[in-house]
């Protein structure tokens, strides 16, 4: 190992101990694609991770070619895939947490009619690794992989309400470093709320009509919740149920996911 290998850092920058020029180039271009929502051209990935269409070109090359990028059809234009989601869903903690949780969500889907979906925080964001569809002619479920900001949906605001402090704490740090203006002392009284509740009710903040009813799926190991298990509620004219008993059987599901992770 050489002095070329080590960063030496500048007085307005944290201490680098490693550099991988390459590496980090990709890692820039897969952060910026994931951000878009649109596809990117060539010349808009490299003028968004501050480089040139040549010092990109081989990179966006070789990421398409492994799939963690594609290329739109009809057009130079890039996005990203679903694979790197597809690898944390292997991790041996998620994979086995959707293996435990499948079979109450099914059973829960089958006694009430509604759909339900697991979903786990991932930065600022809620991310949905598991979910079941609702076993009525009408509903409305999510897809795997959705993703939404922890503060506009109420999966984020169950996971925030019963993490352990530890990583509540982390979780504030980010939030406040995505938006300098965010009022956490009204939110920790929303989320404290929450938690005496035991469960959440409450309106979605990305659909209309809709209710969210979460509930956490809680670690033992962890001290708090891992995941949140919600089912989006809407009230039917035919045969309807109360969200008080719709959220009874997602609590009873909950615990017993809960209960399973404690067994591994």
């Amino acid at each position: 190992m050489t002095d070329a290998d080590f960063d030496t850092p500048t007085p307005d920058a944290p201490e680098r101990r490693y550099s991988a020029p390459a590496l980090e180039k990709g890692l820039d271009i897969l952060e910026f694609l994931s951000e878009c929502r649109d596809a990117q051209s060539l010349q808009q990935i490299g003028d968004g991770v501050g480089r040139t269409k040549g010092e990109i070109f081989r990179m966006v090359a070789v990421l398409a070619e492994r799939g963690y990028i594609e290329r739109t059809e009809g057009d130079d234009r890039f996005r990203v895939t679903d694979r790197l989601f597809r690898l944390g869903l292997n991790h041996p903690v998620n994979r086995s947490l959707v293996e435990t949780a499948l079979p109450f969500m099914n059973a829960f889907s089958d006694s009430t009619g509604y759909a339900c979906h697991l979903a786990v925080p991932s930065g600022t964001q809620i991310a949905v690794i598991a979910r079941v569809e609702s076993t009525s002619h009408i509903g409305f479920t999510v897809r795997i992989g959705y993703r939404q900001p922890l503060v506009l949906t109420g999966s984020g605001h169950c996971l925030l309400a019963f993490m352990s402090a530890r990583r509540r704490h982390r979780a504030y740090e980010d939030l406040r470093r995505d938006d300098a203006w965010i009022d956490l002392d009204a939110l920790t009284e929303s989320l404290d709320s929450i938690r005496a509740a035991g469960v959440l009710q409450r309106p979605s903040g990305i659909s209309e009509a809709v209710i969210d009813l979460s509930v956490p799926i809680l670690d033992s190991h962890e001290g708090g919740a891992i995941a949140a298990l919600t089912c989006p509620y809407l009230r039917m004219k035919q045969n309807p149920q109360e969200p008080e008993a719709i959220l009874a059987a997602l609590s009873e599901a909950a615990r017993r996911i809960s209960d399973g992770l404690s067994l591994d």
